[in-house]
């Protein structure tokens, strides 16, 4: 049980430590912005009205992060698959957001910004991390872009309809029905399963949610905390992220003679699969070989971190 919980400590730990590189980075960056030079030309903030209150984006922001967490806290069997995943390439996307505002410096967008981040960097980088203080110059590509994102993309890759199961249950309470609650078919309030079960298509509930994420994005331009390039260059990043990992964990299996994959097959719970094991981005590989490990003695004995059995 208690290994189980280790590849999700291990991507807070990262997690951690990238919001602190990214926030310490962004003191530096924000110090060497040339504040002098005017906001550059931007579309986006032609074709928006200006809206002072900018405040929006941190609070929009850590309500999408908290909404991710309720809706998953209480699904055992996922959980921290879910989590681990999610706290891991955010973790990757803020050390490459840490290299890009600090290579180059544009012109700050926001009318009057002032940075309250006149303090030593890596003390403020705690104050920033925390939303406390805030600098102004951290420019490409935008870190709010990439959490609501992140966020979409966790709703739309592993939810298959287990939000509607709550109000299912009260409406049978209500009827007083004790027939078991069962996953409905594919349509509005349920996507369309894979072979290996994974959602493979949108339903309400992932379309709604992709609209408060597009009107998240329009937040961050019209308050003109980032230009319009800030936001589709982190939106197209964290979408090329998320991809490129799923893609790489669904073939481990193929690779796990690189030494880096070994860490991934750790991370991931898949042990030693099976090269021809069709493998669920929700379960892991369907079979593995016998022998993998010293204390599992048979395929259905495997346990993945997040099963509910480990719970």
């Amino acid at each position: 049980m208690v290994r189980s919980y280790l590849p999700i400590l291990v991507s807070l730990i990262i997690f951690f430590i990238s919001l602190y590189v990214n926030s310490l980075v962004q003191v530096w960056a924000d110090r060497n912005s040339p504040g002098w030079i005017p906001a550059l030309p931007d579309i986006g903030h032609r074709l928006l009205p200006y809206w002072t209150y900018f405040q929006i984006n941190n609070y929009y922001l850590l309500t999408s992060f908290v909404l991710v967490i309720i809706r998953y806290i209480f699904q055992r069997d996922i959980r921290l698959i879910v989590f681990r995943r999610w706290l891991f390439i955010q973790a990757i996307l803020f050390f490459m957001r840490s290299i890009s505002i600090y290579v180059t410096s544009l012109s700050v967008p926001l009318p009057g910004c002032n940075t309250t981040a006149t303090g030593s960097p890596p003390v403020e980088a705690f104050y920033i991390m925390f939303l406390i203080h805030e600098t102004c110059g951290d420019v490409l590509f935008s870190g709010h872009t990439v959490t609501l994102t992140l966020c979409a993309l966790a709703w739309t890759t592993y939810s298959k309809g287990e939000e509607y199961y709550p109000i299912r249950w009260l409406w049978n309470k209500y009827k007083k029905n004790n027939q078991e609650i069962k996953r409905g078919k594919p349509g509005w309030f349920y996507p369309k399963l894979d072979a290996n079960g994974d959602p493979l298509s949108f339903y309400l509930t992932t379309i709604l949610v992709w609209i408060c994420t597009i009107i998240g994005y329009l937040f961050i331009i019209a308050t003109r905390f980032h230009y319009t390039v800030d936001v589709f260059l982190g939106f197209l990043l964290s979408q090329l992220t998320w991809k490129t990992y799923h893609y790489y964990i669904k073939t481990l299996a193929e690779r796990r003679s690189i030494i880096i994959t070994r860490f991934f097959l750790w991370f991931e719970g898949y042990g030693r699969p099976s090269l021809t094991a069709p493998v669920s981005l929700l379960t892991g590989p369907t079979t593995v070989n016998e022998g993998t490990t010293d204390d599992i003695e048979n395929s259905s004995q495997v346990v993945h971190p997040g099963d509910a059995s480990t719970v």
